[in-house]
């Protein structure tokens, strides 16, 4: 795989991820090209690339799709990510080693999401956020698993983007960071536990409304297979009245 055609793979998935790209999104090869000012051969291979991923889905002689959001498979991602992340922070509590250099990192993170909550960036908390919890993963020699994790959690990081940015930025999930961080610390098992629970699954009563709220953007929602000029011109969640909640 040429340099252009990563660079494409990787521009469209973040664009995809952040929701500057619409879920439900119809659209040519050409307005890529157009928008990104590239060929066709690194477009082309990047939506195959992304449609493997579940991101793009080709719709046979209408063009193709931005993937809308899969609300089950968002659920068994983050299923994944609960049950490999508890076992992460046990082999993180038994560390002798290193857990000073990470709690420092910890600390750093949080520092940052403070002041990302002020700012009410929501796509650099979603990254800080990402930035946190693979600390963890990084100090056990766990890197693999959490880059495949976060390689295959499309549908809930945009579930999860999508609902910051219709609630806002909480600064109770700094808080609950911050007792995760103290409870892995002091290598309390139970509380680890309980915070961890607490965390991933805080947003799904949020993210239930969400669906149906945003019918559109989900695939529960009508079949959206209509060219529409909002797209590549345009961010979704600048354009959208989600800002305002």
């Amino acid at each position: 795989m040429g340099s252009r055609e990563d660079l494409m793979y990787d521009v469209l998935r973040t664009d995809i991820l952040d929701l500057k790209l619409r879920p439900g999104l119809v659209f040519s090869i050409k307005d890529v090209c157009d928008a990104y000012g590239t060929g066709r051969t690194p477009v082309r291979e990047a939506l195959i690339r992304l449609s493997k991923e579940g991101l793009i889905t080709f719709l046979p002689q209408k063009g193709t799709m931005v993937s809308k959001i899969d609300f089950r498979r968002a659920d068994n991602e983050r299923f994944l990510r609960s049950c490999v992340e508890e076992q992460v922070m046990l082999e993180f509590m038994a560390l002798n080693d290193r857990a000073s250099e990470a709690a420092a990192a910890l600390k750093a993170s949080l520092d940052r999401q403070e002041k990302i909550v002020k700012d009410r960036d929501c796509r650099r908390f979603l990254e800080e956020d990402i930035v946190f919890h693979s600390i963890f993963y990084q100090a056990v020699n766990r890197d693999t698993c959490a880059h495949i994790i976060h390689a295959n959690s499309g549908d809930y990081r945009r579930i999860r983007l999508l609902s910051l940015t219709e609630t806002g930025i909480s600064d109770g999930v700094v808080q609950q960071h911050k007792e995760l961080m103290e409870a892995v610390l002091e290598r309390d098992e139970e509380r680890m536990h309980r915070q961890l629970a607490l965390h991933l699954n805080k947003m799904v009563n949020e993210e239930r409304f969400l669906v149906e709220k945003y019918a559109e953007l989900f695939t529960s929602g009508e079949a959206e297979e209509k060219r529409k000029n909002d797209g590549f011109a345009t961010d979704f969640l600048v354009s959208t009245a989600l800002r305002e909640g």
